[in-house]
This record gives structure tokens, C-alpha cells and sequence, in this order.
């Protein structure tokens, strides 16, 4: 190589490695605000609080793991993908006591599903036409209904189909998936609120249709 040719090059490479470096930084300062503001979440809860570090600055995982309303609830990242298409991913579960009807399976109606519609293909409705169109449906047994339908429960069914594109309710667990981490101790209420709403609208339901 020439002097010229090695001088171009040093100048690329320079470059390129300060705009690594820069958002390497980013990357960091991203990752020790997240840190701070889970483990101050946990520690206000009497939660426990995991953090793995990513490589070179990339962002790592957290795990938090608790009680809720009286009842389990774990709080994770994951990591998604690779490549363009690597993401990160906060999942919820929540487990909503045995007052919750085992058999049911709750989801949010999607597209897919308003298609398959118009075709006559439908899932199983309550008879709420607000929470028919927002949620799909499966294994709604007498119980399940009235349970679903009961005054505590309508509106937190609901704010969790506008909060949230992908949950589900199985086996009496909420698991919600959202993708993005919360930065801030603000951000972490506003993820987990309708959650409680939820949890604690279980309890009321449970009292109003014994």
C-alpha cells in the first residue's frame, strides 16, 4: 500500500471505530439506566432481581420475580433474533389465582381473526360485543362467562387488549410479551399497571360470582 492508500485508510478505520465506540457508550449508559431503574423497582417491592451483561456494551438481560396481589409474577428480557432482525423482548407472566377459570384461553382478536370473520369462521363470544371484538375467545365454559362478564372484570379485560398486541391467558397465566425494556421506574408502573388491574379484578369477580 501506498502512503496515500495507508492514510485512507487509517482515517476510515478511525472512524469507524469512533462511531463504534460512540454507540457502544450509548449502548451502556442505555443499559445502567435500565439496571437502576428495575433494581430500584425490585428492591421497593421486596422483589428479587437478576441481570446478566450483554458482550461489549450490547444490552443484557434482566429478571425480576415477585408477588403480586397475592400471587407469583416474574418479569424478563429475552433476546429475539439475529442480525436486522435481533430485538429484545419484555415478557410478564402472572399467574391469576384458581379463582380464574382454568379451561378458558384468552388472546387479543387480530386482523387475521376480523378476516376470517366476515367468512363465517368466528371464535366464542360472551355476549359483550366490546369484549368480543377485542379478544379471542376459546373453551368458555358457563363459569368462564360469568366470571368474564362480571362488572369487576369488563373494563381491565379490556385495558389489557388496548395495552398489549401479544398476551394470552392459559392455564389461569397471564404472559404478556412487549417489544421493548422499560427505562425508568415511570416506564415499569405504566408496563405492569394493567396487569394489576387485571389481578386485582380477579379477586373482585371471584367474590361476586361465589
Amino acid at each position: 500500500m501506498t502512503g496515500i492508500q495507508i492514510g485512507i485508510f487509517s482515517s476510515v478505520f478511525g472512524v469507524g471505530l469512533g462511531v463504534a465506540s460512540l454507540i457502544g457508550y450509548v449502548r451502556w449508559q442505555h443499559w445502567k439506566q435500565q439496571l437502576q431503574a428495575w433494581q430500584g423497582f425490585a428492591n421497593t417491592r421486596d422483589w428479587s432481581f437478576f441481570a446478566r451483561s450483554g458482550f461489549m456494551y450490547s444490552a443484557g438481560t434482566m429478571e425480576m420475580k415477585g408477588r403480586l396481589a397475592g400471587r407469583p409474577i416474574s418479569v424478563e428480557t429475552e433476546h429475539r433474533g439475529f442480525g436486522r432482525h435481533f430485538h429484545i423482548v419484555t415478557i410478564i407472566r402472572h399467574g391469576l389465582g384458581d379463582g380464574f377459570p382454568r379451561g378458558v384461553t384468552i388472546r387479543p382478536q387480530t386482523l387475521g381473526d376480523a378476516f376470517l370473520t366476515m367468512f363465517g369462521v368466528k371464535d366464542e363470544e360472551i355476549g359483550d360485543a366490546s369484549l368480543d371484538n377485542a379478544l379471542d375467545l376459546r373453551n368458555v365454559t358457563p363459569k368462564a362467562r360469568a366470571v368474564l362478564l362480571s362488572a369487576a372484570m369488563r373494563q381491565p379485560l379490556l385495558n389489557l387488549a388496548r395495552a398489549f398486541e401479544t398476551f394470552s391467558i392459559e392455564d389461569g397465566v397471564l404472559t404478556v410479551e412487549v417489544i421493548a425494556v422499560p427505562r425508568t421506574t415511570i416506564e415499569l408502573y405504566g408496563l405492569l399497571n394493567p396487569v394489576r388491574e387485571l389481578a386485582d379484578a380477579v379477586r373482585g369477580a371471584v367474590g361476586q360470582t361465589d
